[in-house]
């Protein structure tokens, strides 16, 4: 509640009008002012201190804005100023010299410190002692005004006051005009919402004791009737508080502490008191100043040190943070990072890398041979002095080195490596991508193009072969006919080779249109189909087709599934006439989807194959042996399951024999949303003979 209070007093503040904070300047100037002419020797007419010279710098360091508002602020100064000094005893030329004089001062020292310190602020060591020196050097100038004023005047030695008028001009500028910049600083800091650190009662005990202290020494110290050379004793009080208060209330402390020690000196009491009265007073004003900036210089250090360790912590978490998303992206990444210095010592490796290479150990070139073997594409064995760290550990960038990795598993893992040296030689980064599905992908890629070419050279053959015998006049009817044969099947099978290419790259984006499909009646055609086609020779196999659930599916693609499905049973099944294919359906009791089986006893499936058979152009290489295909089919049976919101799997079965399982829509409501439903055309069922 009392901070919610601060900070509206404090908005009030930074909120008043340009006219309002002049009228508090110029009312602040003239109290300023007149505790300065109170400080005045019988034996002089100046004042001994005069803290309206630090007023005058703040309001016109506030003003400095613009030119017009800083005019108008120098040009209250000088009627005010002199008005004071005339209504207390000053004669009239002194008292428009002293006006004139600290207006001149005030105009120097806000002109270079705002070139010294463009932020016109008060927050380091440096900032201060800039102030201070820009206050001896306006206060220079201001006292050669004054030094002209009282020769003006007459007086005997205009030049006596120069050192006087220097000493408290001086002080009062920089004193109070450091703490005046912090001051402000901390009401637009409190305007803005921003709350200084809390306070414990531990460190407000603290405070209380520090003004205990300091009151008691310079009472004693400065309060005795004897002279006593005893004014170091308050040193301590002000490095306790330049060391343990914020820079503005140390210098406050400084500043009341001072005013204790002027007072005391003015009533001719302290350690200064059989000094003349007026070189005692400045002697005092000096060892005030001196006090004043300890406090201050300790102060600003310590607020300077609270800033760099705030600072250092929150660069630390940032780069805590950047680190810990740096590791999350590059662990989280494909491809294998690691880095190793210029010792071989591993840094870093993601865990890409570490699946592939294992696991660090204290010289990362290890890894390489610990658990496999690495050789280039060729076969040859990689040497240490070709090793892509190696390489890059003497400033030689790789890339895209091929490895092969042949684990002891069995398992071939296929790399591309880039390595690079790391700038200053701090070591070297190696980034490995796995490229064994693009290997294998490449090599599936060849054997497809092969297959196909050769799917499609082979009845273009058979076309030219025939062509030329049917082109003979004397050719018999007979072996005419059986050549027209041979030319129909060559095209029927380009024509399935295409059509398979056609299907598969249409399977999923084509727009379907489902209907109600009796599966078993749609097997028993293809059966009968492969069965019937004039010029097959398939060897002799029993079909057991027992479907009673039907599957809501595009008509078109459901067959062209079952066409696959049924063709693979029989193409890869038993040649020795106990082939047998079983095509059934059940419902998942679970999702109420119907599941469609088709199993024969043939020559199954490898292990290692049974997670790729669905892979676009992958063949097993049992089946390569025993028939030939575009490694297609089963990639089309995946495309249609899914774009029926289904899948599809594979195992072996027992005793020999694959099972492919195919989940489809089993009620109209399980079909993908966007697929309309549609009347199926009836057409008659084939049983096999």
């Amino acid at each position: 509640m009392v901070e919610g209070r601060m900070q509206t007093v404090a908005g009030g503040l930074t909120r008043m009008p340009p006219v309002a904070v002049h009228a508090v300047f110029a009312a602040i100037l003239v109290a300023a002012a007149l505790v300065g002419r109170f400080t005045t020797f019988e034996s002089s007419s100046f004042a001994l201190v005069w803290p309206a010279a630090g007023i005058t710098f703040l309001w016109a360091l506030w003003a400095s804005r613009t030119r017009r508002v800083l005019a108008v602020a120098l040009a209250a100064t000088l009627p005010l100023l002199a008005a004071v000094n005339l209504a207390t005893g000053l004669n009239p030329l002194l008292a428009v010299a002293v006006a004139a004089g600290t207006i001149v001062q005030t105009a120097v020292a806000v002109y270079f410190f705002r070139r010294l310190v463009p932020s016109a602020a008060v927050r380091t060591v440096g900032d201060y002692l800039r102030l201070g020196l820009v206050a001896l050097g306006a206060c220079s100038v201001g006292a050669l005004v004054i030094v002209l004023g009282v020769a003006l005047d007459g007086g005997p030695d205009p030049f006596a006051a120069f050192i006087p008028w220097l000493v408290r001009h001086a002080v009062s500028l920089t004193a109070i005009g450091a703490l005046g910049i912090i001051a402000a600083a901390s009401i637009a800091a409190r305007a803005r919402g921003e709350r200084p650190p809390p306070t414990t009662s531990a460190r407000r005990a603290e405070y209380a004791l520090l003004v205990l202290v300091s009151v008691l020494v310079y009472v004693v110290t400065f309060g005795a009737g004897s002279a006593l050379p005893i004014a170091y004793t308050t040193i301590p009080a002000h490095m306790w508080a330049g060391l343990r208060l914020r820079p503005g209330w140390a210098m406050l402390h400084a500043l009341v502490s001072g005013a204790i020690l002027v007072l005391f000196t003015l009533a001719g009491l302290g350690p200064f008191q059989d000094l003349a009265p007026g070189t005692g007073a400045y002697v005092a004003q000096s060892f005030m100043f001196i006090t004043f900036s300890l406090s201050a210089v300790l102060a600003l250090s310590m607020d300077e040190r609270r800033r760099l360790i705030a600072n250092l912590y929150r660069a630390t978490d940032e780069a805590k943070a950047s680190a810990e998303l740096r590791d999350l992206v590059i662990g989280r990444m494909n491809d294998g990072v690691l880095v190793a210095g210029p010792d071989r010592r591993l840094i870093f490796q993601n865990a890409a890398s570490e699946r592939w290479l294992g696991p660090g150990t204290a010289r990362p070139g290890e890894v390489w041979r610990r658990d496999y073997e690495v050789t280039r594409p060729d076969g040859q064995r990689l040497e240490e002095a070709g090793n892509p760290l190696t390489l890059a550990l003497q400033g030689e960038a790789t890339e895209r080195m091929d490895l092969d990795l042949a684990h002891r598993s069995g398992e071939l893992v296929h790399l591309s490596v880039d390595a690079m040296p790391l700038p200053g030689g701090r070591g070297a980064l190696v980034v490995l991508r796995n490229v064994t599905d693009e290997r294998t992908h490449q090599r599936d890629l060849g054997r497809f193009a092969s297959v196909v070419a050769h799917d499609l050279l082979t009845p273009l053959t058979v076309f030219d072969g025939w062509l030329e015998m049917l082109e003979d006049p004397d050719l018999p009817a007979s072996e005419r006919q059986a050549s027209i044969v041979r030319l129909q099947q060559a095209s029927l099978r380009m024509r399935n080779l295409i059509r398979n290419l056609l299907t598969y790259s249409l399977a999923k984006e084509e727009r379907l249109t489902a209907s109600r499909i009796d599966v078993g009646r749609v097997v028993d055609g293809i059966i009968d189909l492969r069965t019937a086609l004039p010029g097959t020779r398939l060897p002799d196999m029993r079909f057991d087709v027992r479907a009673p659930h039907p599957v809501y599916a595009d008509e078109r693609l459901f067959l062209q599934l079952m066409e696959n499905l049924v063709g693979n049973a029989m193409k890869y099944g038993r040649t020795d006439g106990s082939g047998e294919v079983v095509v059934s359906t059940s419902m998942d009791p679970s999702s109420g989807r119907t599941e469609v089986h088709v199993r024969d006893n043939g020559i199954g499936i490898p292990g290692t194959d049974l997670e790729r058979v669905f892979e676009e152009f992958h063949r097993s290489e049992n089946g390569l042996k025993q028939a030939t295909g575009t490694g297609l089919g089963l990639a089309i049976c995946r495309r249609i399951a899914e774009s029926h919101g289904g899948w599809i799997r594979v195992r072996n079965v027992e005793g020999g024999g694959a099972e492919f399982t195919v989940s489809l829509p089993g009620v109209p409501d399980q079909l993908p949303e966007g697929v309309p439903l549609v009347a199926a055309a009836e057409s008659p069922r084939v049983r096999t003979p």
